[in-house]
């Protein structure tokens, strides 16, 4: 991936703060389109990687699906129609809770961390883009980043 100005074939932007904006938006669509290709070979969308990612983390114990909500990049879709899908695939687990009815709690599957194992070692091909900045620039992105967020 070249300059953005190659990428999209514009030479002129307003300014600096609109080429940022629409380096970032090509940027995200570039990593997203790579993690997109390499989950959609095991039948998995992105939230749904997401979401198994995020159980992960608290493997094993159960996560109250607002917690998992709450944490998603995708603030979005439709969680409880995904996580029936990941149930369908084997790869969640669900429980009501007892001291509230309307409480789902859901874990990640045995089959679930196997299968993220498996997307792991595909990642590392595209988090090696990463590694063409050094330490202190990622670290300086995320800064100008969160401070954009904020």
């Amino acid at each position: 991936m070249g300059r953005i100005e190659e990428e999209i074939k514009q030479k002129n932007f307003k300014n600096e703060f609109v080429k940022a904006h629409v380096n970032l938006m090509y940027t995200f669509h570039h990593f997203n389109n790579r993690v997109s290709k390499a989950i959609k070979v095991h039948k998995l969308t992105n939230q749904q990687y997401n979401v198994l990612r995020i159980l992960r983390g608290s493997y094993p114990d159960f996560k109250r699906v607002g917690d998992v909500k709450a944490v998603m990049l995708d603030k979005n879709p439709d969680l409880t129609r995904l996580i029936d899908r990941l149930l369908a695939k084997k790869l969640v687990d669900r429980e009501n809770c007892d001291q509230d009815r309307r409480q789902v709690n859901i874990k990640i599957t045995e089959a679930g961390l196997k299968l993220l194992e498996i997307i792991d070692a595909d990642m590392q091909n595209i988090e090696k883009k990463f590694e063409s900045i050094t330490a202190a620039e990622a670290k300086e992105l995320n800064r100008i980043l969160d401070k954009w967020r904020g």
